[in-house]
């Protein structure tokens, strides 16, 4: 039987709309994944917040969450596995909002400034309290320190890289003196972030800030730069 110019113009209108429906679904099961996906990871970050990386089970983030256990282990098979992924998302938020703060400086040291700035407005942010409890964690669990180390090790390159580039920028040598200054005031970031969970009072943690800062600037710059 022979198929007329009609039928195959039905057919073709068909077969465009079976498409079209088929990256619909698509588009809507990736929507609804990644919505599962930002929902676990905020409750994993919540649950750790409020009761520190042992307390964090896959059973208490399951509540939190208010879904299935399997649902959860849909996107994350493993405790590790949901750790890394709230320490990467962090990582990634981290990322842009230091890029952006470098961006706007006009001057190598007005640079620096707005990243010491972005780096320490990060303390009162929930986000960095759960990320320390996984890396104090990670002593202990061979596990998460597999899945989260090689994020964080980007993270760290991507930071000291730029340091590196404001330095050169302002034509000063990165020697060990200011890898040190980078050591502290990587120390001086996580003390404080315990500080302000023991104790959350903004104030108090922008006076320290604002005394290591000009102390940081000073050791980097000179005390006349």
């Amino acid at each position: 039987m022979e198929t007329s110019l009609m039928d195959e113009a039905n057919i073709g209108a068909d077969t465009s709309r079976v498409t079209s429906v088929a990256r619909k679904t698509r588009r809507s099961q990736a929507d609804r994944s990644a919505a599962t996906r930002a929902k676990v990871i905020a409750a994993a970050r919540d649950v750790l917040c409020a009761q520190g990386y042992s307390g964090a089970t896959m059973h208490a983030i399951r509540d939190a969450a208010g879904m299935s256990l399997g649902a959860i282990q849909h996107q994350f098979p493993t405790k590790a596995k949901l750790m890394a992924a709230v320490a990467a998302e962090f990582s990634a938020y981290r990322i842009g909002v230091y890029r952006e703060a470098i961006r706007r400086g006009r001057s190598p040291r007005q640079s620096m400034e707005n990243l010491i700035d972005a780096n320490f407005e990060m303390i009162s942010r929930p986000e960095m309290a759960a990320v320390l409890e996984i890396h104090l964690a990670r002593r202990n669990d061979p596990d998460l320190d597999r899945e989260v180390g090689p994020s964080t090790r980007r993270f760290d390159r991507r930071v000291r890289l730029w340091a590196y580039s404001i330095l050169h920028a302002a034509g000063i040598s990165e020697d060990e003196r200011h890898l040190s200054v980078q050591l502290l005031n990587n120390a001086v970031t996580r003390g404080l972030t315990v500080e302000y969970i023991r104790n959350p009072d903004a104030a108090f943690v922008a006076r320290a800030v604002r005394i290591w800062k000009q102390q940081m600037l000073d050791l980097i710059f000179g005390t006349g730069g």
